[in-house]
């Protein structure tokens, strides 16, 4: 999606004032119903990023790293007496849960839950800019046949 820069400006107040009015959904839609078909499609671009609600690679990461850690301990448990296999399992499992702390102590919670929370407001207008192109689009194919 392509903007000029003579456009550009009053598209950024454009976003700004529907991500503002995003949180009451009866102004939302009215001022939505209120935009040209041209200026309801280029928001839609916009705000159907492809922002994820959650953080994928940390939570995968944290998951397969519980998995191999739970292993290691089964392994070590299992093959007590052979003092190698213990060694590298518990080498294994002390890395794995290091890391697992390193990803938890990290991790920004408190902006992932904000991107979350305005994912869902974005969500929200796309689903409703959605509806009214739908509406837009029938009337203009009922009107042109």
């Amino acid at each position: 999606m392509r903007i000029s820069k003579k456009n550009l400006d009053s598209f950024s107040k454009l976003i700004s004032t529907i991500a503002e009015k995003a949180d009451n959904i009866e102004t939302l839609n009215e001022f939505l119903d209120s935009l040209s078909i041209e200026e309801l499609e280029r928001t839609k671009a916009y705000f159907s990023g492809t922002g994820t609600r959650t953080s994928f690679y940390q939570l995968r990461g944290i998951l397969m790293g519980s998995f191999i850690a739970g292993m290691m301990i089964f392994l070590l448990n299992m093959f007590q007496q052979y003092f190698f296999v213990a060694v590298v399992a518990a080498i294994f499992l002390i890395a794995c849960v290091s890391q697992l702390f390193i990803t938890a102590l990290t991790f920004p919670i408190m902006p992932n839950v904000g991107l979350a929370y305005a994912r869902g407001k974005y969500d929200r207008i796309v689903g409703l800019i959605d509806v009214i192109l739908i509406e837009r689009y029938t009337e203009i194919r009922k009107n042109k046949y």
